[in-house]
């Protein structure tokens, strides 16, 4: 590939030029993947002030004659790794798309290895995703809200200089860089969940790139966030009771015999769990919040 065409800088401006015709260095990282990096601005309003790396790889296409181009792929989030993303793209991609496009993923500016936001250590996020999440009392309350307070805190702490700028449109205009750095005149996107924002975004920012978009279960962008999580909940409970329906008509289902009487014996584990963590051969504490964890995660 080619790097973006004299006809598309006419339309960048004259302080990001240097960013759009950057030519990575490919290398080999694990079967037929090549990685790199790509220099963006840290602020896309003052891009000479001071620039960031987000990781990049690529799995080139199975087919020279029949390649049509690249296709970057997001797997949502936020905060979801687009590398890890990519080394399963022979899992969640059709062999008719790897046969046509390059597949690019990268980490979005804050993710993984792409300039990471840090908010807290590993001990400390063992103890803040164990954390009561559905708190029965003032203590309760007082605990969850000063761990996410306390979370809070350590981002600043840790990444303050970064935190402004790790925004969906900031991701947005990430990719309009990537698409310049690997030849494509348009961008082809697969985007899933939060991915769909990510791609909506895009498509905001510059309609005239927009090639072939591909938005997988899309989020509404005017909604608020108690109202997603509302919905995802909605998500998550249908999920489970079709899982539960079919569950029951197995001769090994756990739980049952009926979908409800299955509902109700989840229901009530959670119950016990958050009165009495149960043990596990790891030392840890299970509690409620980390059953519900293992279940949805599921």
């Amino acid at each position: 590939p080619t790097n973006v065409g004299t006809a598309d800088l006419g339309q960048v401006p004259e302080e990001l030029r240097s960013f759009y015709t950057q030519e990575p260095r490919w290398s080999g990282c694990g079967g037929d993947y090549e990685c790199a990096t790509v220099t963006v601005p840290l602020d896309y309003a003052k891009p000479a002030d001071r620039s960031i790396e987000l990781a990049v790889i690529r799995l080139a296409a199975g087919s020279d004659d029949e390649r049509l181009g690249s296709l970057l792929i997001n797997p949502g989030g936020p905060g979801a790794s687009g590398i890890d993303y990519a080394r399963s793209a022979r899992a969640v991609l059709s062999d008719n798309l790897l046969r046509h496009y390059d597949i690019i993923g990268f980490d979005p500016r804050g993710v993984a290895e792409s300039a990471p936001v840090t908010c807290i250590d590993d001990a400390q996020m063992d103890q803040f995703i164990a954390i009561d999440g559905s708190p029965d009392d003032p203590a309760e309350i007082k605990d969850l809200d000063d761990e996410s307070k306390e979370f809070a805190a350590g981002c600043e702490t840790n990444s303050g200089e970064l935190l402004p700028y790790v925004s969906t449109e900031d991701a947005a205009r990430d990719m309009d860089v990537i698409r310049a750095v690997v030849g494509d005149e348009k961008l082809n996107y697969l985007g899933k969940s939060y991915g769909t924002l990510l791609g909506a975004t895009y498509a905001g920012l510059f309609p005239q790139r927009v090639g072939r978009l591909v938005l997988d279960g899309a989020i509404d962008p005017r909604v608020s966030g108690e109202e997603m999580s509302l919905a995802q909940a909605e998500g998550f409970e249908q999920a489970l009771t079709a899982f539960m329906d079919d569950c029951v008509q197995q001769s090994d289902c756990p739980v049952g015999p009926s979908t409800q009487e299955g509902l109700d014996q989840i229901g009530s584990l959670l119950d016990s769990v958050d009165r009495t963590p149960l043990p596990s051969s790891s030392g840890r504490e299970v509690t409620q919040s980390l059953a519900i964890l293992g279940i949805a995660t599921a």
